[in-house]
């Protein structure tokens, strides 16, 4: 028992161990590790990178875990990222899989790391959608947020935005692959967020939990998608009961939430009552109103076996008017999963009451979300990537950080987007003028299928004029002045100017050539090769005249001797 204890302990140190092997659907982030590329957790086989290539903003500070967070916290608490600069700053967590599902959880530890003794608050978004907020009220505590969302794109971006109460900072990040059955109330429209929040027993924590032995968390291994269940309360009236020869408890054929059996081997039950009743409230900073909707995932399992003249048989009810179920009995060794919906803040009420004559009512484990709804409208897919591209390949700093046009507030500096209430948002026009742009230009500009407006003037661009820059279609002002710019200028971009669709400003590119005949290569070509021929003829012409001259005089010599 001690053994599987310790294994399965969220908080104890890890051992730094290498490895080249990561987990598939698994992305686990040590924010602001910088020891080693990564290290591996020995009892979970769960691989830990750094968060360079994450993200490319912010500070990197270390923690004196020992000294100003809680015991037994884990490795990763023993450094964070911050971001003083800039009102919003995210994380990128790429290849994924688009309308694929994924759990998402953020880990934050303050320490006092910057020793200045003020915890902060600010706003956690997930892409362009509210998340929740993170308000930090004990310095030695960890605060852990739990999200689970379908990905609209090929990736996902967590951000922190700066509410001037304190700098934003984070511990460590992690995304899991969910398989596509899981959670069905996440959709591409709504978002589960795990309620969070204080207990007397567990600190600040998830609301996910199981309800029996005494293992404080249970996480991967033993949960495939790593959720960390972690231990209920204990309650004085209630007992444990738990599998004594060590069965699997499996789930049913239809099971959408994929309990594992670890969770599921032991349950509550009251030790000389009929009723078993939980109360939970919201989290007021989860920004929470009376038309904010909860949704509570109970499991259960009978574990016992019980007498041919005994049975289980209980209801479940929510706020003491919503029943979820009458005379429920629970299979042995098999889980099943009630759900419901309630509704408002304050305080939410589950009981679980016995039938006469039944045995005690029992419960295995217990999730509660927020059910966020997702009203962000987010850049279209193609023009977001095209402007990371952008970002990369020319260095840009300024605010381009999270999505390029959502929300309006924190929309990149010179960008204007046009926002569709039942679409994405669409980018018609980037200025970029005096931006210090190194370098060719890069296709991803041709990317922007929308644009209309795209001023490049004033930098340090080298290279022919692309071609693709004519194909966009609604491209109606480009600027390409005060560059370095070489060759001729596209055809279809002069024909454009021509008919009056395009206002092209090209002026002070000393090495372009606005006259297409003046550059056009054939002709050069050809002098270059006239030069080189020419007097290659005329050196041959004089050669065989020298000879031709040197074998008639000879000739003539030999007459006038021989006379």
């Amino acid at each position: 028992m001690k053994c599987l204890r310790r294994r399965l302990g969220e908080g104890e140190e890890m051992r730094q161990n290498m490895s080249p092997f990561s987990l598939p659907g698994f992305i686990s982030i040590d924010c602001g590790y910088t020891t080693t590329p990564k290290y591996t957790d020995d009892r979970t086989g769960i691989t830990y990178v750094s968060d360079d290539g994450f993200t490319d903003s912010g500070l990197i500070h270390s923690v004196n875990r020992e000294e100003n967070m809680q015991p037994d916290v884990a490795l990763r608490y023993s450094t964070v990222r911050s971001f003083p600069n800039g009102t919003r700053n995210c994380y990128t967590l790429q290849s994924l899989t688009p309308g694929g599902k994924y759990y998402v959880r953020a880990a934050f530890g303050y320490g006092n790391y910057d020793a200045l003794g003020m915890p902060p608050t600010f706003d956690l978004y997930l892409g362009v959608n509210y998340w929740t907020t993170v308000s930090i009220i004990n310095s030695s505590t960890a605060y852990i947020f739990e999200i689970v969302a379908v990905s609209p794109a090929n990736y996902l971006q967590v951000c922190f935005v700066n509410k001037g109460l304190g700098t934003p900072f984070i511990s460590g990040l992690d995304l899991r692959s969910l398989q596509e059955n899981l959670y069905p109330y996440s959709t591409a429209t709504q978002s589960l967020v795990l309620l969070s929040f204080f207990r007397d027993t567990v600190g600040f924590g998830p609301n996910r939990y199981h309800f029996g032995t005494d293992y404080r968390h249970i996480r991967y291994p033993n949960d495939t998608y790593d959720r960390i269940w972690q231990k209920y309360e204990d309650v004085p009236t209630w007992t444990i009961l738990s599998d004594t020869i060590n069965g699997i408890v499996n789930n049913s054929p239809n099971d959408t939430y994929g309990a594992p059996s670890a969770v599921m081997r032991s349950v509550s039950t009251p030790v000389n009552a009929s009723t078993m009743d939980l109360w939970w409230s919201s989290d007021s900073s989860m920004n929470v109103d009376a038309n904010t909707k909860f949704l509570v995932v109970l499991y259960f399992a009978e574990l016992e076996t019980l007498r041919e003249d005994a049975f289980r048989e209980f209801s479940v009810i929510l706020d003491n008017n919503i029943t979820l179920v009458s005379a429920f009995r629970p299979e042995q060794m098999l889980t099943t999963v009630f759900t419901g919906i309630v509704q408002g803040t304050g305080s939410h009420a589950i009981s679980l009451v016995a039938t006469p004559n039944s045995k005690p009512p029992l419960i295995s484990a217990m999730e509660i979300y927020l059910m966020r709804p997702l009203n962000g409208s987010a850049t279209y897919a193609g023009d977001a990537i095209a402007m990371m591209t952008i970002q990369t390949n020319y260095s840009i700093k300024r605010n381009w950080e999270g999505d390029p046009c959502s929300p309006v507030a924190f929309a990149w500096d010179g960008l204007n987007c046009t926002y569709n209430t039942s679409g994405s948002s669409r980018i018609i026009a980037l200025y970029l003028s005096s931006n210090g742009l190194n370098g060719e230009i890069v296709p991803s500009f041709g990317q922007l299928a929308s644009l209309q407006h795209l001023d490049l003037s004033h930098n340090n661009l080298s290279g022919s004029i692309p071609n693709f820059l004519g194909q966009l279609t609604s491209l109606t002002f480009l600027d390409l002045s005060s560059n370095n710019l070489s060759g001729p200028i596209p055809t279809s971009l002069l024909q454009k100017s021509q008919d009056g669709l395009l206002t092209l400003r090209t002026d002070n590119n000393p090495d372009l050539c606005t006259n297409p005949a003046s550059c056009d290569p054939i002709p050069n070509q050809k002098n270059r090769i006239l030069k080189i021929i020419i007097p290659t003829i005329i050196g041959i012409i004089i050669v065989v005249l020298l000879v031709a001259f040197t074998i008639r005089y000879i000739h003539k010599r030999k007459k006038e001797t021989g006379n």
